[in-house]
């Protein structure tokens, strides 16, 4: 990949993390209104309804694999927002910032074992780094680690897992990455869909009418996740899974600026010690990431039908 390109690669996952971000505390607000299943369930219908109309002709051509590939990316996208959404709603916004972010800590070492590859040295100091500062988040004053927080971690091992089997299941392979991207939300909707009326008996008549929950709601939908997922799945088939990893794993700085700005959280000086931990902790990954790469050939060009 040329410089340019990897600059519009690095920009674009960027804005993936500010987008993430700010999720988390409007997730929050939002469980106030409606159950974690019913929520999720009309945000990523939302979602589908938009994608199958811009993507419908090239939906129709999709390939086996492309179908294949979707629908096993939707079964781990579902697992994760159901994992991170229940984490959400038992603990703060700031702190599911933060605990997301381990998943740039679990990818390379995902990474290492998925590819064979060997585990460079310096991700063991990053690890190390990122434990020390998920202990000074979570603990605070005592023992004070909750089953959101569990939930939280639980979705960052996901994603980190996620992270390898999208590149390995598309890597070097036709197929269109907006096609990909319905086919995977389009299974979450209905997974979300099934779970909200078997354990939240959801119906039309238990929707919120609120404005804010609708604006809340669709900028959710359309930046957090139809954009956000379409570049996610684009820019990592042009680069490598802790490199998508090390740059939206700046989310939690954004996370905690949305919380304490907006939301009125407050963070201890050892809690903004502790998350400050994790974020550097990527930067060093990122930092190490980036001179591999650079001393590897270039990448093979992808294909993008």
């Amino acid at each position: 990949m040329n410089r340019e390109k990897r600059w519009l690669a690095d920009l674009s996952l960027l804005f993936v993390a500010v987008v993430w971000g700010s999720s988390y505390l409007a997730t929050k607000v939002v469980l106030s209104d409606i159950a974690v299943f019913s929520f999720l369930f009309i945000r990523f219908l939302l979602t589908v309804f938009i994608m199958i109309a811009l993507t419908w002709g090239k939906l129709v051509k999709a390939t086996k694999q492309t179908w294949l590939s979707g629908i096993i990316f939707g079964l781990f996208l579902s697992a994760i927002f159901a994992s991170e959404t229940w984490g959400i709603h038992f603990t703060s916004a700031a702190n599911a910032g933060f605990l997301i972010s381990l998943f740039v800590v679990f990818t390379p070492l995902i990474e290492s074992i998925w590819f064979k590859t060997r585990l460079r040295a310096g991700i063991l100091g990053t690890v190390s780094l990122s434990v020390f500062g998920t202990f000074l988040l979570t603990m605070k004053s005592g023992y004070h680690f909750n089953i959101g927080d569990v939930l939280i971690l639980i979705a960052a091992l996901l994603r980190a897992v996620q992270m390898s089997v999208t590149q390995k299941m598309t890597k070097g392979r036709a197929m269109d990455s907006g096609a990909l991207t319905t086919i995977q939300l389009s299974v979450v909707a209905i997974i979300m869909g099934l779970l909200s009326l078997s354990t939240e008996r959801f119906s039309i008549l238990t929707i919120s009418t609120s404005p804010a929950f609708w604006l809340l709601t669709a900028y959710l939908a359309i930046f957090c996740t139809l954009f956000a997922f379409y570049i996610q799945l684009t820019m990592i088939r042009r680069t490598s899974p802790t490199r998508v990893g090390l740059l939206t794993g700046t989310e939690p700085l954004f996370s905690a600026l949305f919380a304490v700005g907006l939301g009125g959280e407050h963070l201890s000086p050892q809690e903004w010690l502790g998350g400050f931990l994790i974020v550097a902790a990527t930067y060093f990954g990122r930092h190490m990431e980036t001179r591999s790469r650079l001393q590897k050939p270039a990448d093979a060009a992808v294909k993008d039908a």
